[in-house]
């Protein structure tokens, strides 16, 4: 997991999944709301809130270190192919002592 922004990219899926279930859940209590009234006052709306905005952070760091990761391995400076054989350089018998 060292220098990969994978675990990144799996809190901003399980923040987009805390928010959906976040918002699904708005939905549902603000309905039975509607329908039966309001059991403990405020105390649903605290709940929905921090769920809510916990989701959003999560993806929100998972964004930004998506980016970072990007930016770390555009810094390396590493060539974006490698080399496996050479071909059309002459003779490499006399190249042996030279790599």
């Amino acid at each position: 997991m060292a220098f990969s922004d994978y675990p990144l990219r799996i809190w901003a899926v399980i923040g987009s999944i805390i928010s959906g279930f976040a918002f699904l859940y708005i939905v549902v209590r603000l309905i039975r709301t509607m329908i039966y009234g309001v059991d403990v006052p405020g105390y649903e709306s605290i709940i929905v809130i921090v769920l809510f905005l916990g989701g959003v952070q999560l993806i929100t760091l998972g964004i930004l270190g998506h980016y970072l990761g990007r930016v770390f391995n555009e810094v390396k400076g590493r060539p974006l192919f490698i080399v496996r054989d050479r071909f059309g350089f002459g003779d490499t018998s006399s190249n042996k002592g030279r790599a």
